[in-house]
């Protein structure tokens, strides 16, 4: 990944992260909420490298850590989602020949955002940061991965025509 991707992908997470903050979050979803910032990141990272991903990983993180929502100590989803980023590069990139259809990189997505929730859980009760009960992690768990499986036609192909307007000439 070339240095100058970087501030392109940065405005990026930050326009989503603002859209997901602002106007999401509003939504009542049934059985839960639904994280257009998660599913666009999964989304994103199936096409990057193990470095790419990780680096994104990173930036995506430390943007969510500014939630105004957020109880959870600052940093925790910057190491949930550079993990993350890693995981996905070398587990699903390096076993999986895919070939990007929709279908395989919603599964990608809704199983990426559902690992990344239970992460952020464990290594927040690990930080000692109260949730809710286990009948209501359980049912936005699943409201989520509902939601990003269901909207993934609307995501999937934004996400996929952002990343090669992202990439210079040569990666192209």
């Amino acid at each position: 990944m070339t240095i100058n991707r970087i501030p392109a992908i940065f405005a990026f997470f930050a326009g989503v992260f603002i859209v997901q903050e602002a106007f999401l979050n509003r939504i009542n979803f049934f059985l839960g909420g639904f994280s257009l910032y998660l599913a666009f990141f999964f989304a994103w990272i199936i096409h990057e490298d193990r470095t790419a991903a990780m680096t994104i990983g990173f930036i995506a993180g430390f943007i969510a850590d500014f939630s105004p929502t957020l109880e959870a100590p600052f940093g925790l989803w910057t190491f949930v989602l550079t993990v993350m980023g890693f995981l996905f590069s070398t587990t699903l990139r390096g076993s999986l020949d895919f070939g990007f259809s929709p279908l395989s990189i919603t599964i990608a997505t809704v199983a990426g955002t559902a690992v990344s929730l239970v992460l952020f859980l464990v290594c927040g009760l690990i930080l000692g940061v109260e949730f809710a009960s286990v009948t209501v992690i359980f049912k936005n768990l699943l409201g989520n991965s509902l939601w990003t499986f269901i909207l993934s036609p609307l995501y999937v192909p934004a996400t996929n025509v952002i990343h090669r307007v992202s990439l210079a000439a040569r990666d192209k």
